[in-house]
């Protein structure tokens, strides 16, 4: 074992344990085990339930034709569907830690800023996070921060709806990877985030307009989103700065974050390598 390496030294003993497992990204996954069967069951469960109240309500088979309520119940479900997705995958202790961090700067952001009108960071922070650090952990941390927000700001029916808004924020980060230089990356970002100021708004009269208008057609849903238009402007406006003033440190920062602790597991006998490549230690077990 090379000098300066205990982070990897840790790993050693579960890494022994998954030598048949199946590798998913950096980190081995599990095998094929009763713990990982039940949330895969319960999913595929819950998704037929959630196609099954949408066509009984498209009917208007009572009671689901209470679109109230069936907004409501299928926005917890789909939430529930895909946090059991993340359960099925195994996060390190490092990057649990850094999408609980912020998640907790997006919900005092959102706190802090809580006077003006639209305007807050979390938007741009789940984006941030989808990403430097993926996807799946963008929407997490989305869906985090508005939980978290909530507690202070007040929860309620719209709070599944403000967690699935800012979570899709989040998982449309990683469209950012494909960008590799710094100015084209820059302008994306820009141009992704100031447009969810837009959607996350378009997204939660959805569910105001699910619930409180009547009758549901495009015209009244057209003249509910014309209300919100001054507060999703300033959301946008927002965002804007917040991505013109924090993205390039901020996206580095969390670069080199992911990149310092997150490595590769190659075999028994064979080398332990940071997902970066720039450093490696040799382990024989």
């Amino acid at each position: 074992m090379l000098p300066g390496h205990g982070c990897l030294r840790e790993r050693v003993a579960p890494m022994k344990e998954s030598r048949e497992s199946r590798v998913d990204g950096n980190v081995p996954g599990r095998g094929s085990t009763f713990g990982q069967w039940v949330p895969r069951a319960l999913r595929r469960l819950l998704t037929a339930c959630m196609f099954a109240f949408i066509f009984l309500g498209i009917r208007g088979v009572a009671p689901f034709s209470r679109w109230s309520l069936n907004s409501l119940f299928l926005a917890l479900v789909l939430l529930v569907i895909l946090f059991l997705r993340f359960e099925e995958r195994e996060y390190g202790a490092r990057e649990v830690a850094a999408v609980g961090a912020l998640a907790a700067v997006g919900a005092a952001g959102r706190v802090f800023f809580a006077a003006l009108p639209g305007v807050q960071p979390a938007t741009f922070l789940a984006v941030l996070t989808g990403y430097a650090m993926g996807a799946e952990t963008g929407f997490l941390a989305g869906a985090l921060i508005a939980l978290l927000s909530n507690i202070f700001l007040g929860h309620g029916p719209w709070t599944p709806w403000q967690m699935l808004a800012w979570g899709l924020a989040g998982a449309s980060g990683g469209l950012l990877g494909a960008f590799r230089r710094p100015k084209s990356l820059l302008a994306a970002a820009a141009i992704l985030v100031t447009s969810w100021g837009f959607i996350f708004g378009w997204l939660m009269n959805l569910w105001f307009w699910l619930s409180f208008v009547y009758p549901l057609n495009w015209t009244s849903y057209i003249a509910t989103c014309s209300t919100s238009f001054w507060f999703d402007l300033f959301h946008a406006a927002g965002n804007l700065v917040f991505v013109l003033a924090l993205w390039r440190p901020m996206a580095e920062m969390l670069r080199r974050y992911r990149e310092r602790f997150r490595f590769r597991y190659l075999g028994e006998g064979r080398e332990w390598a940071s997902s970066g490549g720039d450093r490696q230690a040799r382990e024989v077990v």
